[in-house]
């Protein structure tokens, strides 16, 4: 399908899905019907049996073009509440223009009545879709007329990562201008996905944050750090330069991290630098809904419905993945399904 948002639209969704299909056909057609019938019944007995029909008569067109657009454009999670909020309005205003129109003897304010019949059916169907969970009982009623490819409703689109969670300094967690290493699909911003897989923030830039049965949280650098003195000085400390102490009780056998209790020999291959295509995979996990990624995370991968990826990191809720041109990111767990 071609690119959707804001590069373009795309009506596939609602051709292919068949709640949505019939659903726009007939609020068109009751629409109209509602429209010209209330013009007709105006001309024959002035305002009255009209009244505040003609403002929702507008209303509805409104309701009617913003689904319409949200469904080409895939932003359900964008739109869905101000779309069920006129939603549920219109509902009222459709069952107003059934009740001034029905048995009234007036061949055009019965079609009026007829016409609004057929929006308020619409809409509570259009209300319900909107406003159901991602795992709810309904979604899942009308999923299985077809999903057309949508995003499901509850994927909402994050805003752009000017601020850190909780503490963190702008550079999440991470040292000023750091990037990320290439081809292991973790940059900046992918510490955030982390930590709300874990439960929880990771902690300030400068700090354990986590909390401790010995008092307050130590910060690795300045007052109450692990040497208590400057960069640089007194024995186990790290240099400026970022040399190594040989005395550092901090960094053993291949310069592992703190509390890591070693590391890998000198010499050993960096986990990112694997080559794509290869063998070194997990998992195979079907893709059950489209993805698009995040222009604000180049870290994210886009995916279609359907497609089958290979999983090179299972852990938290965005997993590490590789499609089939070997183009390695992340992506979101709920949307896969392993095989």
């Amino acid at each position: 399908m071609p690119p959707r948002g804001s590069d373009g639209l795309d009506f596939t969704p609602i051709l292919t899905h068949y709640l949505f299909l019939f659903t726009s056909i007939l609020a068109v057609v009751g629409w109209f019907l509602a429209f010209i019938s209330q013009a007709i019944a105006t001309a024959d007995f002035g305002h009255g049996p009209v009244g505040v029909l003609w403002f929702a008569i507008f209303l509805q067109l409104f309701l009617i073009i913003g689904v319409l657009h949200t469904l080409a454009s895939d932003s359900i999670a964008m739109n869905r509440f101000q779309i069920s909020v006129f939603g549920a309005i219109a509902v009222v205003f459709a069952v107003i223009g059934v009740n001034e129109g029905i048995f009234s003897g007036s061949a055009s304010l019965d079609a009026m009545a007829a016409g609004w019949l057929i929006n308020a059916v619409v809409d509570i169907l259009w209300v319900l879709y909107f406003t159901s969970e991602e795992d709810s009982l309904m979604l899942h009623i009308f999923n299985s007329l077809g999903t057309g490819g949508l995003t499901p409703p509850s994927r909402r689109r994050r805003a752009p990562r000017t601020t850190s969670m909780h503490t963190m300094g702008a550079g999440n967690g991470y040292q000023a201008g750091f990037t990320g290493t290439p081809g292991s699909g973790i940059g900046p911003g992918y510490d955030t996905k982390m930590a709300s897989s874990l439960g929880g923030p990771i902690g300030s830039g400068n700090s354990f944050h986590a909390g401790s049965v010995e008092g307050p949280p130590r910060s690795i650098v300045g007052a109450g750090s692990i040497n208590n003195g400057p960069v640089g000085s007194g024995p186990g400390s790290v240099h400026g330069d970022g040399a190594v102490s040989p005395n550092s009780p901090l960094m053993g056998g291949g310069a592992a991290g703190v509390g890591s209790g070693g590391g890998p020999p000198p010499g050993s291959p960096n986990p990112g630098d694997a080559p794509l295509g290869g063998d070194n995979y997990l998992y195979r996990a079907k893709a059950l809904y489209a993805y698009t990624a995040s222009t604000d995370d180049p870290n994210e991968i886009s995916f279609a419905k359907g497609e089958v990826l290979e999983i090179i990191d299972k852990q938290g809720k965005w997993w590490q993945a590789r499609k089939t041109d070997g183009e390695v990111g992340i992506a979101p767990s709920n949307y896969l399904q392993i095989q």
